[in-house]
């Protein structure tokens, strides 16, 4: 079967398509041991593998692709240097080609895609790698004989590293490596001509003429199972995507062009200008999708995870979550939804929504100890109005009601209307998670106290959490009026104006113009300054005045108007401490969005639009670079700190186009 993709890049100029973002992400490395960290990957369509390109000087591995490498919980790793690579043999006289002898034309990371272009013996190859299922990845070689009539045989030939499998064995036209009792990879093929070696295998198809301006083309799938099951099903897919090649690249490149032309609409209401910017929008987009995981084990629904190069990363997280959602609702609808059903998959019958959890919660398991900040309204109706889906829409409302009631029944200590963090198990450290900011200074002294049976408070009422909840009521207003429920739309929208003005009397502070939590007894508010003060403008909970003097303290550049503007605690503050300080001084974009938003809410739109520039130029690796977007920045220093590929920072960047 021939295949034509070498056209597939001969599109207008003018018409948005991928091929105009080259490696906006560098995804090149050799990898020597399987926990060889600092590489970065590929894949699509939540497979829990990808893969990388080589390194532009590894002539050794020419028509080869580096890895898999497989997200596992707590314990990811490289399954090997290269499991798959393109083998060439003469027919006639049986020699095979040396390919380390080819000249490598290009070696090149599209959204979507790795292609690896070489010639030898003026035999023109072009080997393309790319997702077609939640399990799966196909590779393809196309090769184009400029030179004499030949007959070849086709093939691949790959290693694994021997100490992190089970079993590897050949199988018909396969070869299944067994990570453990229920997890496999395999490799899927058309030839029979198989030999393995210990952790080493090569395969040849049968012979097949190539003449003179003629085409050849060869592939393989790659699939990542978890059980029996899945080993059969995706076995059964890919044995027919082998045959379809051609037709499953279109597939992934008119999506990918999709997402392409979605991006650089932009919107009226941008904060970042998209064509100054493009290139960092789609390494946003691709840092998503690259987290992007399906359904398997004990994840019900497909998600995002936070990064996949950090191995404790690999689980789904509440207000990651929440975010996550919001910023994929316009390129892929199903997923941003899935990512909601997935967080209220692990909501409780009191209502409460856990932490986080992970795919096999036998390693580690649900974290029922906290919560996280309550942004799933807002995430609901945000994809609601992106996706028009109303069936969604009266799926998630009865959930949404039953969580937003959670809180005043667990964490209103005084049952005055204003909520605390807290915990489950009665710690302070698990009540300083469920705000998010795990070590922020405003919880130094804060003290846990019991509401009731298995539901703790801090002894001090946040004013993030209590603006969150006023916006909450809004979108559940919202909500309400959409589906025709007259009742809870009135309820809820007296109970927003009733927080709103509560907040702005009691955690505002006209003396210094900023907004605080307060201490529950005494209501003196603890006025440490960090981005919580921002929250009432975000969730415009605040007076115009008020707005006015908070702006002030963020454009204060000993404060929040730092090199890279937005950290986490005010410059000034003694406690200051970007290096370690996590929540202590690091700007994380979750955050510096919601000022940037906030601003924009109050008519601040230049100071807005100034500091969203600020914030992406200043950061270090961030615009105008194939580096990781990173999980947080140093504000003096302007350095990524973190993890890479952190997908929060990058869902944030999208909401800003």
């Amino acid at each position: 079967m021939a295949i034509v993709l070498l056209s597939c890049q001969s599109q207008p100029k003018s018409t948005p398509n991928r091929y105009s973002y080259p490696d906006v992400l560098d995804v090149k490395g050799n990898i020597k041991v399987p926990q060889q960290y600092g590489v970065s990957s590929f894949s699509d369509l939540g497979t829990w593998h990808s893969f990388s390109l080589i390194k532009d000087d590894n002539k050794e591995q020419i028509g080869s692709f580096v890895g898999p490498y497989l997200m596992r919980q707590q314990q990811s790793f490289w399954l090997g240097p290269s499991l798959i690579g393109l083998q060439i043999k003469d027919a006639k006289n049986g020699n095979v080609w040396d390919l380390s002898q080819a000249r490598l034309v290009s070696n090149t990371f599209y959204p979507g895609l790795l292609k690896q272009s070489f010639v030898i013996k003026e035999l023109e190859v072009n080997l393309y790698l790319f997702n077609i299922n939640e399990r799966s990845t196909l590779i393809t070689a196309d090769l184009l004989n400029n030179g004499p009539d030949r007959e070849l045989q086709l093939g691949w030939q790959g290693s694994a590293f021997s100490n992190v499998f089970k079993s590897f064995d050949a199988g018909k036209q396969s070869i299944k490596i067994g990570i453990n009792d229920t997890e496999t990879a395999q490799l899927l093929f058309n030839g029979d001509e198989i030999s393995v070696d210990d952790s080493t295998y090569s395969v040849y198809e049968s012979p097949r003429k190539l003449k003179k301006d003629k085409k050849l083309t060869i592939s393989a799938a790659f699939s990542y199972t978890f059980n029996q099951e899945e080993l059969r099903k995706y076995t059964a897919l890919n044995r027919a995507a082998v045959e379809k090649s051609a037709a499953l690249f279109i597939q992934n490149e008119t999506r990918w062009n999709g997402y392409i032309t979605t991006l650089l609409e932009g919107s009226d209401n941008a904060l970042l200008d998209i064509k100054t910017y493009d290139k960092l929008g789609v390494k946003a987009l691709l840092t998503l999708m690259h987290n992007w995981r399906s359904a398997a084990g004990d994840i019900f629904h497909q998600g995002i995870v936070p990064s996949y190069s950090a191995p404790y990363f690999q689980g789904l997280w509440a207000w990651d979550s929440w975010k996550h959602a919001v910023a994929i609702a316009p390129y892929e609808g199903d997923l941003a939804k899935d990512q909601i059903r997935t967080m209220y998959d692990y909501q409780n019958e009191a209502g409460m929504i856990a932490d986080c959890f992970f795919r096999d919660l036998s390693i580690e398991g649900v974290n029922w100890r906290n919560t996280k900040a309550p942004l799933s309204g807002w995430c609901i109706y945000e994809v609601y109005k992106e996706t028009q889906d109303i069936e969604f829409l009266k799926e998630l409302y009865p959930k949404l009601l039953k969580y937003h009631a959670w809180w005043y029944s667990n964490r209103d200590h005084d049952r005055n209307g204003l909520c605390e963090y807290g915990s489950t198990d009665g710690t302070r450290i698990a009540a300083a998670w469920e705000s998010g900011m795990d070590n922020a200074v405003r919880f130094d002294d804060a003290v846990i106290i019991e509401n009731d049976e298995g539901a703790y408070s801090i002894n001090q009422e946040s004013v993030d959490l209590n603006a969150y909840l006023a916006q909450e009521k809004r979108y559940i207003q919202k909500i309400a009026r959409v589906l025709g429920d007259v009742e809870n739309e009135e309820k809820y929208g007296q109970e927003a104006t009733e927080l709103t003005k509560m907040i702005q009397e009691v955690m505002y502070c006209p003396e210094d113009g900023y907004y605080y939590d307060v201490e529950l007894k005494s209501q003196k508010k603890i006025q440490i300054q960090g981005p919580e003060g921002w929250a009432p403008l975000y969730n415009k909970v605040a007076t115009a005045e008020q707005a006015g003097e908070v702006v002030k303290v963020i454009m204060d550049s000993k404060r929040f108007n730092t090199p890279m503007p937005f950290p986490t605690l005010s410059a000034a503050h003694s406690k200051f401490n970007p290096e370690k300080g996590y929540w202590r001084g690091p700007v994380w974009l979750d955050q510096a969005y919601f000022g940037i938003v906030g601003m924009h809410n109050y008519g601040f739109e230049a100071e807005a639009q100034q500091m969203a520039q600020k914030m992406v130029e200043s950061a270090l690796g961030l615009a105008h670079t194939q580096e990781p977007i990173r999980e947080n920045y140093h504000p003096l220093t302007k350095e990524g700190l973190n993890a890479n590929h952190f997908s929060w920072s990058a869902a944030h960047i999208l909401m800003l186009f």
